[in-house]
């Protein structure tokens, strides 16, 4: 039993010097994106700190981190664009009944590596016209 608890000491011991990983922090989520589509993996994630933090914080009444983490859903034509979905989160939200759940908002962007839309799928024609009225 000594060496049992002996064990377990020196294991926690051990991993308690074991550095914590902590998200890559952003302001905006821009870089994150621009990172998913260059991800080999198609995706991104860090903490959200700055304004949109603390619209969340004073939204959810939760003091917890805001995490993005985005996806790419598709990959067009056009290189480097697609079709990314940004998860917008936080944890240890308040309920109205006093427990806590997590707050997530999804976003679904096109967007290419420029900042631009892709033109796949457009119908170039019909938007110039629409702007000359």
């Amino acid at each position: 039993m000594h060496n049992n608890l002996t064990i377990i000491i020196a294991a926690v011991t051990l991993f308690s010097w074991v550095p914590t990983a902590i998200a890559d922090q952003y302001t905006n989520t821009k870089d994150l994106l621009v990172q998913a589509i260059d991800a080999p993996d198609g995706r991104a994630q860090g903490e959200i700190v700055g304004p949109i933090e603390d619209k969340f914080r004073e939204t959810t009444k939760s003091s917890a981190p805001v995490i993005a983490e985005v996806t790419t859903l598709k990959s067009f034509k056009q290189e480097g664009c697609k079709r990314l979905n940004l998860k917008l989160s936080q944890a240890n939200v308040p309920t109205k009944d006093g427990g806590m759940t997590e707050f997530a908002v999804n976003y679904g962007i096109n967007l290419c590596r420029d900042g631009s839309p892709p033109t796949e799928g457009m119908d170039l024609e019909q938007i110039g016209k629409a702007l000359m009225r």
